[in-house]
């Protein structure tokens, strides 16, 4: 008996190879009918033939489908055999739209088979970087609008040669319809030029880079979906020279690549869990315990006890790695701080000119540019630090549908993203950065705009902002919600991250969990700086049940830079005036830049209340005991005083230090007591690495112990964990031990970051419930 068939796949579906694989299936099987892009991303196939065929034919494209394919929905529907076609074809791209959620996959990393084509003699292709195939390269990076075929990349610039086009036409070739790939005849081109723009005639590009490496220059290195400088791992001088000319990179810790996992081990640990998702077609950045002694420069990752190791993703790397001696090489942003990373090549050699010796540039656009993302293991659990490169733009799941109701989150002020909630879908833009400057901003409006684009959102109900009144994501909330007439919610930026955590673990719409939320600033609902809070909450309400002491940060800001300001003000509960400044003048002379006289500043300031804010900050707790134990008298980068004090941690002995347990007071966690505790263990001798032990379990336990005696009390049965203090494992682990001790289920992120790139992801959300009630 014949019969017809139609699927309608949604999901990753297109840019992955899937419209060849459905081909070769239907062939196989004898079967006719068509596959076909949609103007939304779906694909919509029909296939007539005998039942039983068909029958395994839909079996297959469920079952066989291509690694990288997700099914967001599979839809078969049967009816009567009507003998339309002849054969079975791959038909042109539609603007149709099949409805539903559909999406492009993220840049890929180059595939095994395209390297080895690469890297064989007698293939066309042989040392052409720009390699790829129907599985492999770039997606987010260069498609401008959708259905994804070459005219809507920004590949239209490069019209296919005769090889080239007769691959990209044939059904049986693994290149069939690969909408990157080109050849040295056809497609983009390398050119090396030096700080005057000019180019540089070469025979072999790539080991005249090796050589301009290992004589210490540095290297603007145009990639896939962004541009990085490179430099030599060994050569202490230049690497200073990188951290002066890329402007705030004091101390921050530069990321490396290698080109296999052999290399790695020779300067870094990693286990199994880290080298699936290090080798994984995402090609992340991945945290790695230091080997020790440390085989590379000491200023790549300063006071640090891991390391940012990824391995190549493109071709371009690839072939640079070949030709390199030693076992990897620095690759950091090509931008000063603050700034989007450059990724137009005027732009490069206009902007870049201070920061690079060399520029390795490629005439192919980017069209939205994608960091790397970044990955550390937490708990044994791997969380990210940065959403971006690898993953953008797939969605997170949420456990309800919004309707019609689409939602917009702006992000927050620090390490921002945006975010778009659809149907039963959030997705999160990629990593946009600190949004302080015009340039961040125009990037956090373009990343939106394009992904509002490819989702085919025409409108939006809601949008969701920060509580903060002055932040400028804030000022483009207020634009969007003119430009759509949508309604507007400021959204607490603790709530936020707490929502962010609950869909990512896919809590359900009405249930109700605890949440433990620490980092390092938020702007709390009674105008306070918030960062030590333990809410009871559903994903459109909260009640603040639980939060640290709070404690004066003298000048403000400031104390956020010279954490010894924070101590002075913790301690000054416990100190006299001139107690304090004998203290500081005979302990820590040299933990603030204006010595003794800053001292005295800090004192007045205290005592006068002058320019002094009060904080339940957990940051500021951990970088106040980092400077307490010496550790860490000045944050370069965001996080460094507590990323710092972590490392000594790791170091202390188990049970050789603790703190007698203050009462705690209506859910208030006393941080005075601790720290005038850590400072009699240091003045008693006792060792820094133990103290920063003990300081870690005290906060873990406080905070595992208020949140167990609530969730007990009101038969709540999950307490989760975030903020950019969850990327912290100790205290993470810590606290996931006693809230499954107390058999209650512990929540922590997986697919969206702990720290303020998930914001925008619960802003989303929370605009578009609060919208539909």
């Amino acid at each position: 008996m014949r019969s017809r068939v139609k699927v309608i796949c949604r999901g990753i579906v297109q840019g992955i190879g899937f419209r060849p694989f459905v081909y070769q299936i239907a062939i196989k099987l004898g079967l006719t009918g068509f596959v076909r892009n949609q103007g939304d991303a779906g694909v919509l196939i029909v296939a007539e033939g005998l039942k039983k065929v068909l029958l395994k034919f839909v079996a297959s494209l469920k079952f066989d489908k291509p690694y990288l394919a997700k099914y967001e929905d599979y839809q078969v529907t049967w009816s009567s055999f009507q003998d339309e076609f002849s054969i079975f074809e791959i038909q042109k791209s539609s603007k149709r739209k099949i409805g539903g959620v559909s999406y492009l996959p993220p840049d890929i990393s180059i595939c095994e088979k395209c390297l080895s084509d690469m890297k064989n003699r007698k293939d066309y292709r042989f040392k052409y970087p720009f390699t790829s195939c129907a599985i492999c390269g770039p997606r987010y990076t260069t498609i401008t609008k959708l259905p994804y075929d070459r005219p809507n990349t920004t590949m239209i610039d490069f019209p296919f040669c005769e090889s080239c086009s007769k691959e990209y036409n044939d059904p049986l070739d693994r290149r069939h319809h690969a909408q990157t790939t080109c050849c040295i005849r056809c497609g983009p081109i390398l050119s090396l030029h030096n700080k005057n723009g000019e180019k540089l005639e070469l025979q072999n590009i790539f080991k005249e880079i090796s050589k301009l490496i290992s004589e210490g220059n540095i290297i603007v290195i145009k990639g896939i979906g962004g541009t990085h400088l490179a430099c030599s791992v060994n050569n202490d001088e230049t690497i200073l020279k990188l951290r002066t000319r890329k402007g705030k990179r004091k101390y921050k810790p530069f990321a490396i690549i290698s080109s296999s996992i052999i290399d790695v081990k020779k300067y870094a640990k990693i286990n199994t869990s880290e080298e699936e998702i290090i080798t994984s077609h995402r090609r992340p950045v991945v945290l790695l315990e230091k080997k020790e002694p440390f085989p590379l420069s000491k200023w790549i990752a300063p006071k640090l006890f891991n390391v940012g190791v990824m391995l190549p993703y493109s071709g371009i790397h690839s072939l640079i790695l070949d030709e390199i001696k030693d076992p990897a090489l620095i690759l950091t942003s090509a931008n000063p701080s603050e700034i989007p990373m450059y990724i137009d090549n005027d732009e490069i050699l206009e902007n870049a000119g201070e920061l690079a010796d060399y520029f390795l540039l490629h005439n192919r656009r980017i069209f939205q540019r994608a960091d790397d993302s970044v990955v550390r293991y937490a708990n044994d659990n791997p969380v990210l630090i940065r959403r971006s490169r690898g993953w953008v733009p797939e969605p997170v799941k949420l456990p309800f549908n919004l309707g019609k109701f689409s939602s917009l989150g702006v992000g927050p002020l620090l390490t921002s993203t945006g975010a778009i909630a659809k149907t039963n879908r959030c997705f999160p833009t990629q990593f946009i950065g600190n949004v302080d400057t015009l340039e961040t901003l125009a990037f956090l409006e373009a990343a939106i705009n394009h992904m509002t684009s490819l989702l085919d959102v025409n409108s939006y109900d809601s949008i969701g902002s920060d509580l903060h009144p002055n932040l400028l994501s804030t000022r483009l909330a207020e634009k969007y919600k003119k430009e759509y007439d949508a309604q507007l919610f400021r959204i607490q930026h603790h709530h936020a991250h707490a929502v962010a955590l609950m869909l990512d673990n896919k809590v359900p719409k009405k249930e109700e969990i605890i949440s433990i939320i620490a980092d390092g600033v938020g702007y709390g609902s009674d105008g306070k700086i918030w960062g030590g809070e333990i809410f009871h909450n559903s994903y459109t309400e909260f009640k603040r049940i639980g939060h640290l002491e709070e404690q004066p940060m003298i000048g403000g800001d400031r104390a956020t830079f010279y954490p010894i300001r924070m101590v002075v003000g913790i301690l000054s509960k416990r100190f006299s005036e001139n107690e304090l400044s004998d203290l500081l003048l005979n302990n820590y002379p040299n933990s603030l830049p204006g010595g003794e006289n800053e001292i005295q500043v800090v004192l007045s300031q205290l005592n006068k209340g002058i320019n002094v804010f009060n904080t339940t900050s957990t940051g500021r707790i951990l970088a106040a005991s980092s400077a307490l134990l010496k550790s860490c008298y000045e944050r370069t980068y965001e996080g460094e005083p507590a990323i710092i004090l972590e490392a000594l941690a790791r170091k202390g002995r188990l049970g050789k230090i603790g703190f007698d347990l203050p009462e705690r007071n209506s859910g208030i966690i006393n941080t005075t007591s601790m720290l005038y505790q850590a400072y009699e263990h240091l003045i008693s001798n006792e060792q820094p690495a133990d103290i920063a032990l003990a300081i870690h379990l005290y906060l873990a336990n406080q905070f595992a112990d208020s949140a167990i005696d609530y969730a007990l009390s009101n038969s709540i049965k999950k307490i989760g964990f975030t903020g950019g203090v969850a990327y912290n494992d100790i205290i993470t682990r810590q606290i996931a031990k006693k809230v499954n001790a107390a058999n209650l289920e512990f929540l922590q992120h997986k697919s969206l970051p702990c720290g303020d790139g998930g914001i925008s992801s619960g802003q989303a959300i929370i605009a578009a419930l609060k919208a539909k009630d």
